[in-house]
């Protein structure tokens, strides 16, 4: 986890009513992720945000877990070096291997979409 030198630090993780999971995330600006996506106005890619979602599940189910798919994702906003990141996951399906998730930055949602992990 971000906690042992990654390159994003998982603040709070909670686990809510129905299995919901909430978390909060920062990126500081000297994470390798910015470094060349883009120089000059760095922003944070769609493959970190999907990272980031895994990493909230894995830190609240306390095992790893590897993408199987990914659904229906759409991206609405950037999300810049240091801005903090409220992310919300929710269990759907009857396998309990599949998520909906959203990261919300400054009250506006940044992703939102559906995966698949499973357990490892």
């Amino acid at each position: 986890m971000a906690d042992e030198g990654r390159w994003h630090f998982l603040e709070t993780v909670e686990i809510m009513a129905e299995g919901c999971i909430t978390a909060r995330v920062s990126v500081p600006g000297n994470s390798l992720w910015f470094s060349g996506h883009f120089p000059g106005s760095p922003v944070l890619p769609g493959i970190a945000q999907i990272s980031i979602v895994l990493d909230v599940i894995e830190k609240a189910a306390g095992h790893g877990v590897v993408l199987k798919k990914l659904y229906r994702t759409k991206y609405r906003r950037i999300i810049l070096p240091e801005e903090p990141v409220d992310v919300y996951v929710l269990p759907v399906g009857p396998d309990a291997d599949q998520w909906r998730f959203e990261l919300i930055v400054d009250k506006q949602i940044a992703c939102r979409g559906r995966l698949r992990a499973k357990a490892i």
